[in-house]
C-alpha cells in the first residue's frame, strides 16, 4: 500500500547510518579527525579528512547495488527499483569521478565488509588498512568482503571475482577504472 511504502521509506536513514557510525568510531579511536557530511563536496560524503584531502562513502549494499550476496532487487515493483538503483549507481560514479578530478582521494567502505566474519573477528586489521591508505597516497581504494563478491562473467562486469587482490577474506579494488566498470555494468537481479 503506498501509505505503508510511504512511512517505511520516511524512516530510511540518508546519513549517520550504523555502518558511518561504525567506521567513524574506529578512525576516531586511531586519533583521525575528520567532518561528516560534507555538503561542500560532489555527493555529500559521509567522512572528509581535510588533513588528508581524503574522504570516505561508507555504501549500503542495496542502495548502490553493490555485486555482492547482500544485493537482492526486490521482487515488488521491479520496475521502480531498477531504475531507482540503476540511477544511484551513475551517481556514484559520477561523484566519486568529480571528487578525484578536484584532488580529493576517494575510499569507498561496502556495507558488506563491515558485515563480514573477517571484520567481526579481526576488526583492527581492517581499520589498519583503512588508516595506512588515510595516511598514503592512493587515489582510490574500495574495500568490500571477498567472501560476499559475486562472481561474474567479463561480460557482465570485469570487476567482482575477476580484478581485485585479497587482504585475507577483504576485497581490495584500488583501481577507479575498475570501480567504474562495475558502476556501468547492469546489476545481477536475483
Amino acid at each position: 500500500a503506498p501509505g505503508t511504502r510511504s512511512r517505511m521509506m520516511a524512516g530510511i536513514r540518508g546519513a549517520d547510518t550504523g555502518p558511518e557510525r561504525l567506521v567513524r568510531s574506529a578512525l576516531f579511536a586511531r586519533g583521525f579527525r575528520y567532518r561528516i557530511n560534507c555538503p561542500d563536496l560532489p555527493g555529500k560524503p559521509d567522512i572528509k579528512l581535510t588533513r588528508y584531502r581524503a574522504v570516505i562513502l561508507v555504501h549500503g549494499c542495496f542502495w548502490h547495488a553493490h555485486a555482492c550476496r547482500h544485493f537482492r532487487l526486490p521482487a515488488s515493483n521491479v520496475p521502480f527499483w531498477t531504475v531507482k538503483l540503476a540511477k544511484n549507481r551513475e551517481r556514484d560514479l559520477r561523484n566519486v569521478s568529480e571528487l578525484l578530478a578536484a584532488g580529493w582521494r576517494v575510499c569507498i567502505v561496502w556495507e558488506c565488509l563491515l558485515k563480514s566474519v573477517a571484520f567481526r573477528t579481526e576488526p583492527g586489521a581492517i581499520v589498519d588498512l583503512l588508516a595506512a591508505w588515510v595516511r598514503g597516497q592512493e587515489p582510490f581504494l574500495e574495500l568490500f568482503d571477498a567472501e560476499a563478491a559475486v562472481s561474474v562473467s567479463e561480460s557482465e562486469s570485469p570487476s567482482r571475482g575477476c580484478v581485485y587482490d585479497r587482504h585475507g577474506d577483504v576485497g581490495i579494488n584500488g583501481d577507479e577504472a575498475v570501480f567504474a566498470a562495475e558502476r556501468s555494468a547492469r546489476y545481477i537481479v536475483k
